[in-house]
Protein backbone atom coordinates (compact mmCIF):
# COMPACT_ATOMS: atom_id res chain seq x y z
CA UNK A 1 0.00 0.00 0.00
CA UNK A 2 1.28 3.54 -1.27
CA UNK A 3 -1.83 5.67 -0.70
CA UNK A 4 -4.58 5.66 1.91
CA UNK A 5 -7.65 7.47 0.79
CA UNK A 6 -9.49 9.70 3.47
CA UNK A 7 -12.68 12.08 2.46
CA UNK A 8 -12.69 14.90 4.95
CA UNK A 9 -14.66 17.42 6.56
CA UNK A 10 -14.93 19.24 9.97
CA UNK A 11 -16.11 16.59 11.68
CA UNK A 12 -15.34 14.55 14.86
CA UNK A 13 -15.52 11.34 12.82
CA UNK A 14 -13.32 12.76 9.88
CA UNK A 15 -10.45 13.17 12.82
CA UNK A 16 -10.68 9.22 13.96
CA UNK A 17 -10.22 8.55 10.00
CA UNK A 18 -7.56 10.69 10.07
CA UNK A 19 -5.78 9.75 12.98
CA UNK A 20 -6.42 6.27 12.13
CA UNK A 21 -5.15 6.62 8.40
CA UNK A 22 -1.82 8.54 9.81
CA UNK A 23 -1.05 5.64 12.40
CA UNK A 24 -1.13 3.04 9.66
CA UNK A 25 0.72 4.99 6.66
CA UNK A 26 3.26 4.98 9.14
CA UNK A 27 3.07 1.99 9.93
CA UNK A 28 3.86 0.67 6.31
CA UNK A 29 5.54 3.63 4.59
CA UNK A 30 2.56 5.12 2.85
CA UNK A 31 1.15 8.32 1.61
CA UNK A 32 -2.49 9.76 2.76
CA UNK A 33 -4.58 11.74 0.53
CA UNK A 34 -6.89 14.02 2.02
CA UNK A 35 -10.10 14.40 -0.52
CA UNK A 36 -13.16 17.19 0.57
CA UNK A 37 -16.10 16.57 -1.17
CA UNK A 38 -18.12 19.73 -2.15
CA UNK A 39 -22.06 19.12 -3.34
CA UNK A 40 -22.38 20.65 -6.58
CA UNK A 41 -25.16 23.10 -6.53
CA UNK A 42 -27.88 21.41 -8.35
CA UNK A 43 -27.02 17.78 -7.33
CA UNK A 44 -29.92 16.83 -5.25
CA UNK A 45 -32.06 17.31 -8.82
CA UNK A 46 -29.37 15.29 -11.07
CA UNK A 47 -29.25 11.61 -11.04
CA UNK A 48 -25.59 11.72 -12.65
CA UNK A 49 -23.39 14.82 -11.26
CA UNK A 50 -20.75 16.02 -13.50
CA UNK A 51 -17.26 15.74 -11.03
CA UNK A 52 -14.19 17.53 -12.15
CA UNK A 53 -11.13 18.16 -9.89
CA UNK A 54 -10.63 21.76 -8.42
CA UNK A 55 -7.95 22.79 -10.63
CA UNK A 56 -10.47 22.30 -13.55
CA UNK A 57 -13.70 24.17 -11.86
CA UNK A 58 -12.48 28.05 -11.16
CA UNK A 59 -15.41 29.36 -12.28
CA UNK A 60 -18.09 27.02 -10.69
CA UNK A 61 -16.11 27.32 -7.29
CA UNK A 62 -15.94 31.49 -7.81
CA UNK A 63 -19.81 31.18 -8.30
CA UNK A 64 -20.54 28.87 -4.70
CA UNK A 65 -22.03 30.12 -1.84
CA UNK A 66 -19.29 31.46 0.86
CA UNK A 67 -20.20 28.61 2.70
CA UNK A 68 -18.91 26.15 0.51
CA UNK A 69 -16.07 28.15 0.68
CA UNK A 70 -15.74 27.91 4.51
CA UNK A 71 -16.40 24.54 4.62
CA UNK A 72 -13.32 23.43 2.44
CA UNK A 73 -11.40 25.96 4.55
CA UNK A 74 -12.32 24.09 7.91
CA UNK A 75 -11.71 20.44 6.31
CA UNK A 76 -8.55 21.41 5.45
CA UNK A 77 -7.26 22.89 8.44
CA UNK A 78 -8.94 19.79 9.99
CA UNK A 79 -6.31 17.66 7.32
CA UNK A 80 -3.59 19.63 8.26
CA UNK A 81 -3.74 19.30 11.51
CA UNK A 82 -3.62 15.39 11.65
CA UNK A 83 -0.62 15.80 9.20
CA UNK A 84 1.00 17.50 11.87
CA UNK A 85 0.46 15.29 14.65
CA UNK A 86 1.42 12.91 13.01
CA UNK A 87 4.62 14.34 11.58
CA UNK A 88 3.85 13.85 7.75
CA UNK A 89 4.67 16.93 5.62
CA UNK A 90 2.06 18.27 3.60
CA UNK A 91 3.49 17.97 -0.19
CA UNK A 92 1.79 19.36 -3.79
CA UNK A 93 3.39 16.64 -5.79
CA UNK A 94 4.26 12.95 -5.22
CA UNK A 95 7.70 12.11 -6.03
CA UNK A 96 9.51 8.64 -6.49
CA UNK A 97 11.03 6.99 -3.64
CA UNK A 98 9.75 9.41 -1.53
CA UNK A 99 6.53 8.13 1.69
CA UNK A 100 4.93 9.50 4.55
CA UNK A 101 3.53 12.10 2.74
CA UNK A 102 -0.06 14.22 2.79
CA UNK A 103 -1.51 15.34 -0.04
CA UNK A 104 -5.27 17.48 -0.05
CA UNK A 105 -7.25 18.04 -3.00
CA UNK A 106 -11.24 18.82 -3.44
CA UNK A 107 -13.92 17.58 -5.87
CA UNK A 108 -17.02 18.50 -6.34
CA UNK A 109 -19.75 16.02 -7.26
CA UNK A 110 -21.93 12.89 -5.16
CA UNK A 111 -19.75 10.66 -3.02
CA UNK A 112 -20.75 7.80 -5.29
CA UNK A 113 -19.07 9.80 -7.95
CA UNK A 114 -15.93 10.76 -6.42
CA UNK A 115 -15.19 7.55 -5.15
CA UNK A 116 -15.83 5.77 -8.63
CA UNK A 117 -12.85 8.15 -9.98
CA UNK A 118 -10.51 8.49 -6.58
CA UNK A 119 -10.92 5.33 -5.06
CA UNK A 120 -9.70 3.01 -7.61
CA UNK A 121 -6.39 5.01 -8.04
CA UNK A 122 -5.88 4.64 -4.36
CA UNK A 123 -4.65 1.51 -2.21
CA UNK A 124 -7.11 1.47 0.47
CA UNK A 125 -10.21 4.13 2.03
CA UNK A 126 -10.76 5.01 5.10
CA UNK A 127 -14.14 6.05 6.37
CA UNK A 128 -16.02 6.38 9.80
CA UNK A 129 -18.58 4.15 10.66
CA UNK A 130 -21.96 6.50 10.70
CA UNK A 131 -23.32 6.69 14.36
CA UNK A 132 -26.04 4.07 15.20
CA UNK A 133 -29.59 4.47 13.09
CA UNK A 134 -27.95 7.78 11.26
CA UNK A 135 -28.51 8.38 7.92
CA UNK A 136 -27.69 10.82 5.11
CA UNK A 137 -24.15 11.78 4.16
CA UNK A 138 -22.12 9.62 6.46
CA UNK A 139 -24.09 6.64 5.63
CA UNK A 140 -23.62 7.96 1.63
CA UNK A 141 -19.98 8.12 1.88
CA UNK A 142 -19.16 4.73 3.60
CA UNK A 143 -21.75 3.16 0.88
CA UNK A 144 -20.44 4.86 -1.82
CA UNK A 145 -16.45 3.99 -0.81
CA UNK A 146 -17.90 0.22 -0.67
CA UNK A 147 -19.80 0.07 -3.95
CA UNK A 148 -17.93 1.92 -6.07
CA UNK A 149 -14.14 2.37 -5.16
CA UNK A 150 -13.12 -1.66 -5.75
CA UNK A 151 -10.61 -0.98 -3.56
CA UNK A 152 -10.39 -2.03 0.40
CA UNK A 153 -11.94 0.32 2.81
CA UNK A 154 -10.97 0.49 6.32
CA UNK A 155 -13.98 1.15 8.77
CA UNK A 156 -13.55 2.44 12.03
CA UNK A 157 -15.73 2.86 14.98
CA UNK A 158 -16.54 6.46 16.32
CA UNK A 159 -14.28 5.85 19.34
CA UNK A 160 -10.16 6.28 19.53
CA UNK A 161 -8.77 3.01 18.72
CA UNK A 162 -5.48 2.34 20.64
CA UNK A 163 -4.44 0.06 17.53
CA UNK A 164 -5.53 -1.31 14.27
CA UNK A 165 -4.12 -4.47 12.38
CA UNK A 166 -1.77 -5.95 15.29
CA UNK A 167 -4.54 -8.86 15.77
CA UNK A 168 -6.35 -9.91 13.15
CA UNK A 169 -9.21 -11.85 12.54
CA UNK A 170 -10.05 -13.03 9.17
CA UNK A 171 -14.02 -13.71 7.95
CA UNK A 172 -13.29 -16.32 5.40
CA UNK A 173 -16.28 -17.91 3.20
CA UNK A 174 -14.73 -19.28 0.27
CA UNK A 175 -15.85 -15.59 -1.93
CA UNK A 176 -13.82 -13.95 -4.37
CA UNK A 177 -14.66 -10.90 -2.61
CA UNK A 178 -13.26 -12.57 0.97
CA UNK A 179 -10.22 -13.51 -1.45
CA UNK A 180 -9.56 -10.01 -2.33
CA UNK A 181 -10.26 -8.27 0.83
CA UNK A 182 -6.98 -10.66 1.67
CA UNK A 183 -4.78 -10.01 -1.01
CA UNK A 184 -5.29 -6.31 -0.26
CA UNK A 185 -4.49 -6.63 3.84
CA UNK A 186 -1.41 -8.28 3.15
CA UNK A 187 0.62 -5.31 3.90
CA UNK A 188 -0.57 -5.40 7.00
CA UNK A 189 -0.96 -9.62 7.60
CA UNK A 190 2.56 -9.04 7.51
CA UNK A 191 3.25 -6.98 10.19
CA UNK A 192 0.41 -8.38 12.55
CA UNK A 193 1.87 -10.43 15.89
CA UNK A 194 -1.32 -12.74 15.62
CA UNK A 195 -3.88 -13.86 12.23
CA UNK A 196 -7.02 -16.05 13.16
CA UNK A 197 -8.68 -16.91 10.40
CA UNK A 198 -12.37 -17.92 10.52
CA UNK A 199 -14.46 -20.36 9.00
CA UNK A 200 -18.31 -19.96 9.79
CA UNK A 201 -20.00 -23.72 9.20
CA UNK A 202 -18.81 -26.08 6.28
CA UNK A 203 -16.37 -25.01 3.58
CA UNK A 204 -18.57 -26.42 1.19
CA UNK A 205 -19.16 -23.66 -1.86
CA UNK A 206 -17.89 -23.05 -5.08
CA UNK A 207 -14.19 -21.39 -3.97
CA UNK A 208 -10.74 -22.07 -2.12
CA UNK A 209 -10.84 -23.61 1.09
CA UNK A 210 -9.27 -22.06 4.17
CA UNK A 211 -6.74 -24.58 4.20
CA UNK A 212 -6.03 -23.32 0.59
CA UNK A 213 -5.91 -19.69 2.03
CA UNK A 214 -3.11 -20.83 4.35
CA UNK A 215 -0.95 -22.28 1.48
CA UNK A 216 -1.21 -18.97 -0.64
CA UNK A 217 -0.82 -17.16 2.03
CA UNK A 218 2.43 -19.05 2.93
CA UNK A 219 4.08 -17.64 0.05
CA UNK A 220 4.20 -14.50 1.85
CA UNK A 221 5.85 -15.84 4.33
CA UNK A 222 2.05 -15.10 6.44
CA UNK A 223 1.06 -17.92 8.91
CA UNK A 224 -2.46 -18.20 10.40
CA UNK A 225 -4.66 -19.95 12.67
CA UNK A 226 -7.61 -21.43 11.52
CA UNK A 227 -10.84 -21.64 13.29
CA UNK A 228 -14.30 -23.44 12.22
CA UNK A 229 -17.44 -22.58 14.47
CA UNK A 230 -21.45 -24.18 13.39
CA UNK A 231 -22.24 -21.34 11.03
CA UNK A 232 -25.78 -21.28 12.83
CA UNK A 233 -25.68 -17.26 13.69
CA UNK A 234 -22.27 -15.98 11.25
CA UNK A 235 -22.81 -12.46 12.71
CA UNK A 236 -22.70 -13.52 16.50
CA UNK A 237 -20.12 -15.86 15.84
CA UNK A 238 -17.69 -13.98 14.29
CA UNK A 239 -18.38 -11.32 17.07
CA UNK A 240 -16.99 -13.84 19.38
CA UNK A 241 -14.20 -15.11 18.08
CA UNK A 242 -13.10 -11.73 17.64
CA UNK A 243 -13.33 -11.21 21.60
CA UNK A 244 -12.07 -14.15 22.37
CA UNK A 245 -8.74 -13.36 19.80
CA UNK A 246 -8.29 -10.15 21.04
CA UNK A 247 -8.29 -8.68 17.37
CA UNK A 248 -8.21 -5.45 16.61
CA UNK A 249 -9.01 -5.53 13.03
CA UNK A 250 -11.45 -7.77 11.36
CA UNK A 251 -10.58 -8.54 7.53
CA UNK A 252 -13.68 -9.41 5.06
CA UNK A 253 -15.57 -9.68 1.57
CA UNK A 254 -18.46 -7.02 1.53
CA UNK A 255 -21.70 -7.94 -0.02
CA UNK A 256 -20.80 -11.46 -1.53
CA UNK A 257 -24.63 -11.08 -1.94
CA UNK A 258 -26.38 -8.37 -3.43
CA UNK A 259 -27.24 -5.52 -1.82
CA UNK A 260 -30.75 -5.26 -2.09
CA UNK A 261 -31.17 -9.01 -0.89
CA UNK A 262 -29.16 -8.25 1.82
CA UNK A 263 -31.34 -5.49 3.22
CA UNK A 264 -34.48 -7.27 2.69
CA UNK A 265 -33.22 -10.41 4.15
CA UNK A 266 -29.94 -9.43 6.20
CA UNK A 267 -26.69 -10.13 5.56
CA UNK A 268 -23.24 -10.20 7.54
CA UNK A 269 -21.86 -6.70 5.72
CA UNK A 270 -24.66 -5.12 6.66
CA UNK A 271 -24.56 -6.16 10.38
CA UNK A 272 -20.40 -5.64 10.91
CA UNK A 273 -21.55 -2.22 9.29
CA UNK A 274 -24.42 -0.61 11.17
CA UNK A 275 -24.45 -3.23 14.28
CA UNK A 276 -21.17 -3.41 15.48
CA UNK A 277 -18.22 -0.93 16.68
CA UNK A 278 -15.78 -3.62 15.04
CA UNK A 279 -12.96 -2.10 12.89
CA UNK A 280 -13.21 -3.61 9.62
CA UNK A 281 -11.51 -3.70 6.65
CA UNK A 282 -13.83 -4.83 4.11
CA UNK A 283 -13.65 -5.18 0.02
CA UNK A 284 -16.30 -5.63 -2.97
CA UNK A 285 -15.42 -5.95 -5.88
Amino acid sequence: MRLILVPTADRPESVLALDTAFSLADRIGANVGGCHVRGERFEHSAGEVQLMPDIACGTMIASMPSASRLTSRSARKVYAAAAGRHGFELAKTVRVGRRRKAFWHELVGTPARVFAIAGPIADMAVVARPKPKSAGRATAFLLAALLHSARPVLVVPQKTLAAVGKRILVAWNQSAEAALAVSAAIPLLQRAEQIVVASCGPENRTGPKSSHLAQYLANWDVKIERRRTNGRDVEKEIETLYRQTGSDLLVMGAYSRNRLRQLVFGGVTEHMLFKTDIPALMLHR
